[in-house]
């Protein structure tokens, strides 16, 4: 069952490489962490700049990516005719579906990297190398941002689905984003239920050892994933090529 599943997601996501947003959405990434680096100490970034530069691109911009990515993961291919050949292969459309999200939030993963990787070597050449503790919690901190953008890809996906358009995928996606984090500033208690704040359950747990703040966020979270996954799934099995 796996070798089909790891197969398909490698097919997607060079699927995804030799289309140009992917590509642009990289290249992006990787010049706003050349960007950090160069101009990070003249604005005052001082600290670990790897996680300053993640915990303030998740503001905005790195959602706003996986949106953009996520939105026409799959609409796309059925909108243009191109999922009738993915279909003729003798796969359900379940394997499909898991195949292509796995490519998804791996190509969402590697815009992370993106940045990471250049905001991490600058700090390197400029710094020198970090402590071991503050090098676990920089890779933590990458791998909750890689969690949490793999999951607006998730159901950024899934609300394209069900809307029939990439675009509209997209517009709805940010609109929602930008009401719960209306919400959320007016009402801090609430934000461990939205999707809007990266640092609250991820900080709690990191940097005080408080794992019973992060619980109810990680909670969440897993069923954000679940709901995504699942209402995704539903909209891709019912959709007609």
């Amino acid at each position: 069952m796996m070798a089909p599943i790891l197969y398909l997601t490698g097919e997607e996501l060079r699927k995804l490489f030799r289309g140009g947003k992917l590509k642009v959405l990289l290249t992006l990434s990787f010049l706003i962490g050349v960007i950090f680096v160069l101009i990070g100490e003249r604005v005052g970034l001082s600290g670990n700049l790897p996680v300053t530069a993640l915990e303030l691109l998740l503001a905005v911009v790195l959602p706003l990516f996986m949106v953009s990515l996520g939105s026409d993961l799959m609409v796309g291919e059925f909108k243009d005719g191109t999922m009738k050949n993915a279909l003729k292969l003798p796969l359900s459309r379940e394997t499909l579906f898991i195949g292509k999200i796995l490519a998804g939030w791996t190509a969402g993963a590697l815009i992370v990297l993106s940045v990471f990787v250049p905001t991490f070597i600058g700090s390197i050449v400029l710094k020198g190398m970090s402590a071991l503790s503050t090098f676990g919690m920089t890779m933590a901190e990458v791998g909750g941002a890689i969690l949490f953008c793999g999951l607006l890809v998730v159901l950024a996906n899934s609300v394209s689905l069900w809307t029939g358009s990439g675009g509209v995928g997209m517009v709805v996606g940010i609109v929602l984003w930008m009401t719960m984090g209306v919400v959320g500033f007016f009402e801090p208690q609430l934000n461990r239920f939205f999707l809007t704040d990266f640092t609250d359950w991820l900080h709690p747990l990191l940097y005080r050892g408080d794992f019973g703040a992060s619980v109810t966020p990680l909670l969440f979270m897993t069923a954000y994933y679940i709901m995504g996954i699942i209402t995704g799934l539903l909209a891709f099995q019912k959709k007609e090529v």
